[in-house]
């Protein structure tokens, strides 16, 4: 089992973002965003008459003077959106100690963002596992010990809640059709956004000579020459990838950011506002 180190200190000193979720309802528990039910804001949406059973405090008595029928004010219901935070926990998120760190310092990254959000945060590691809450952004750590044989994603289906905010995390390099895999994580959803986080000698290997390639998860073995002719084909192959998975989350409304490790901290928060999944607090 590997474990992912967070440097805190310098997430923290970059983490003056949130997650950039609609504005519209999108359902939850008490907290910052207008919901589309009645509830005990201070923003007044309508009257109706009286039932027994109504809060006194909102009966218009001013109104029922004048009419002699007893109504109640209606006000707008607060919620904060309620967030599934999926993560790929498999083997190749911690590859090399370089990609851990970085796998480390996103999610250290994003988990302050979520806090700064106010949502409701579950974190989604595998499709048969009940998902937990995240309460604290320090907490993510216990969920970021890398020791799966397959990707969650890989699974048909993923305990996600509907109309649930959706931000995916992983380096997507697991055999799958884009448009079915985004189709799948949007479905019954308010807002998505992936995350791709890769090594860049993984989307742009070096020319290399002879090697024998190991999988980190099926432990497989592959003797391969790695001339300029073999790592143009690579570099082909993963750039359809990364684009396949751009042109599906655009289709659906998504938004999709791309993360080479070995970025400080700032220079990732600042490309995931660009792409849209972050914005200034």
């Amino acid at each position: 089992m590997t474990s992912v180190p967070i440097d805190w200190p310098s997430v923290r000193a970059a983490a003056a973002f949130r997650l950039a979720t609609p504005r519209t309802p999108v359902g939850g528990r008490l907290g910052e965003r207008l919901g589309s039910g009645t509830g005990s804001s201070l923003e007044f949406q309508d009257y109706r008459h009286y039932a027994p059973g109504d809060d006194l405090r909102h009966v218009d008595w001013a109104a029922y003077a004048r009419s002699d029928v007893l109504t109640v004010r209606l006000y707008r219901e607060e919620v904060a959106p309620r967030l599934d935070l999926v993560l790929d926990v498999s083997r190749s998120m911690t590859v090399t100690q370089d990609k851990a760190r970085a796998y480390g310092a996103l999610m250290g990254l994003l988990a302050c963002a979520c806090a700064s959000t106010d949502t409701d945060v579950r974190v989604v590691t595998s499709s048969t596992a009940e998902p937990s809450h995240l309460h604290r952004p320090e907490e993510i750590e216990r969920f970021l010990s890398c020791d799966a044989s397959s990707s969650a994603l890989e699974a048909a289906q993923l305990p996600l809640r509907r109309r649930s905010l959706r931000l995916v995390v992983s380096d997507f390099l697991f055999p799958h059709d884009a448009e079915a895999l985004v189709g799948r994580l949007a479905r019954e959803g308010a807002w998505l956004a992936l995350i791709q986080l890769t090594l860049r000698e993984e989307a742009e290997p070096p020319i290399d000579g002879g090697r024998r390639l190991i999988d980190a998860e099926g432990r497989g073995e592959l003797d391969l020459v790695i001339d300029d002719a073999a790592t143009r084909h690579y570099r082909a192959r993963f750039g359809r990838l990364r684009s396949g998975l751009s042109i599906a989350t655009r289709r659906v409304g998504a938004r999709f950011a791309y993360v080479p490790a070995g970025l400080p901290v700032r220079e990732v928060a600042r490309g995931l506002a660009a792409a849209g999944v972050l914005e200034a607090t």
